[in-house]
């Protein structure tokens, strides 16, 4: 088992299962083990999935830092991931642990976050809208989904531990509300930079079949788009809540 190492206790906010091999059906019977299953209120089910690869490849790659869905008011506790398939060079994950990286703010800078929100929003997920075989019914209602801001807390204090973590910096984080545009890019830049440092990160070199589970609410992800044409096959189950026992 392979976890994030942080710098301050021990604690396990990705656990790599190695050689797995689940099919789709199992995979979710070992997610419900953990919780609810969340559905994707855009992506899941898509029929134009090809045709939404070829017309927004940078954005289905996922190679930008972000957590799952924060563009919606409940966004997905976990996730965990299966690559089927795995290119012979590249596509890494790499994850950002979240509550080390709150740990190693200054005080004064953890003061100055503890009690700021951020709105987020989805418009990253609006090619989703313009598949060829997507209703207008349906279209009007994942732009308007997209669309529209939800406010989050920049700290979250996670309820099973107490611990304080950042949120998502970055992905579908826009503004901060209260600030100034400036001051609100500013501080999500120092952030997203601070985020970024090589002691908050994990990279997972996949081999097909490995299980990645991690803590959506503490983590950010991102694909490393560094394979090219070759093919990476993955699925993916999310968990809605953590049930208590």
């Amino acid at each position: 088992m392979t976890t994030l190492e942080p710098r301050l206790g021990e604690r396990q906010v990705v656990i790599v299962l190695p050689d797995q091999h689940l099919d789709l059906e199992q995979q979710q019977r070992f997610s419900d083990q953990f919780g609810e299953a969340w559905i994707h209120p855009v992506a899941d089910g898509y029929p134009d999935f090809e045709w939404l690869v070829s017309q927004s490849t940078t954005r289905i790659r996922a190679d930008n830092w972000h957590a799952d869905a924060t563009f919606v008011e409940e966004p997905p506790a976990g996730s965990i991931l299966q690559l089927t398939v795995v290119p012979p060079v590249g596509g890494d994950t790499l994850f950002a642990d979240l509550e080390a990286a709150y740990d190693g703010l200054s005080p004064q800078l953890q003061a100055l976050v503890d009690d700021l929100t951020v709105y987020h929003d989805g418009e990253n997920f609006q090619d989703w809208a313009w598949g060829p075989n997507v209703s207008d019914e349906e279209r009007a209602r994942i732009l308007a989904l997209t669309a529209r801001k939800v406010e989050h807390p920049l700290v979250h204090v996670i309820p099973e531990t107490g611990r304080k973590s950042l949120y998502s910096v970055t992905g579908f984080a826009r503004k901060i509300k209260g600030l100034s545009d400036e001051e609100s890019k500013g501080l999500l830049a120092l952030l997203y930079a601070h985020v970024n440092r090589p002691e908050y990160i994990f990279r997972h070199n996949w081999t097909a079949g490995d299980i990645v589970f991690w803590d959506n609410r503490t983590v950010l992800h991102r694909a490393a788009n560094d394979y090219g044409d070759a093919p990476r096959k993955l699925q993916r189950t999310t968990i809605k809540s953590f049930r208590s026992n």
